[in-house]
């Protein structure tokens, strides 16, 4: 057995435990204080979240929030969490692994549904059979020992959340 096989074996074996089904009552769409909550956390990380309503197009909303000239990339999120504004996207969901960090301007679509609370929740929310994910949380950002902030350095200068 070589080692990344022993290491992916231990990393399985140390998994942690699903959670049993929710009750179908539980899956109803939140509004409120949970809905509130994420679209505070995620606009104090530097995003952005809007809700789509019934009447609205997916395709004219991502617009109006496109910077014009700007190419954007749409993308699913599976689940949002309220504690800290991220959003989980697995892998199995993209194009190219890439389309996380290439985008300049990032649009993440989530079910309202799919925000749970903490990111204990959102753990075990992540399929055991995902080979890559990320949680975004805000657009990309780094800072040099200087402190000067770089936003966009090492992904999406700009990240919006349309929840629906």
């Amino acid at each position: 057995m070589n080692a990344r096989v022993e290491i992916l074996a231990a990393i399985r074996r140390a998994a942690v435990p699903v959670s049993p089904p929710t009750p179908s009552a539980a899956r109803q769409p939140i509004a409120g204080p949970l809905l509130d909550r994420f679209l505070v956390a995620l606009q104090q990380v530097g995003g952005q979240g809007v809700v789509r309503g019934s009447d609205e197009s997916l395709h004219d909303l991502a617009t109006s929030l496109s910077q014009p000239g700007t190419a954007s990339t749409i993308i699913r999120g599976r689940f949002a969490v309220a504690e800290n504004g991220a959003v989980y996207v697995d892998a199995a969901d993209l194009g190219a692994r890439t389309d996380v960090v290439a985008a300049e301007q990032l649009i993440v679509v989530v079910p309202v549904a799919a925000i749970v609370a903490t990111m204990h929740e959102a753990v075990r929310r992540i399929p055991g059979d995902s080979r890559c994910g990320w949680f975004l949380s805000g657009p990309s950002k780094t800072a040099d020992i200087e402190q000067s902030l770089v936003i966009g350095a090492q992904g999406a200068r700009t990240l919006h959340v349309i929840l629906e």
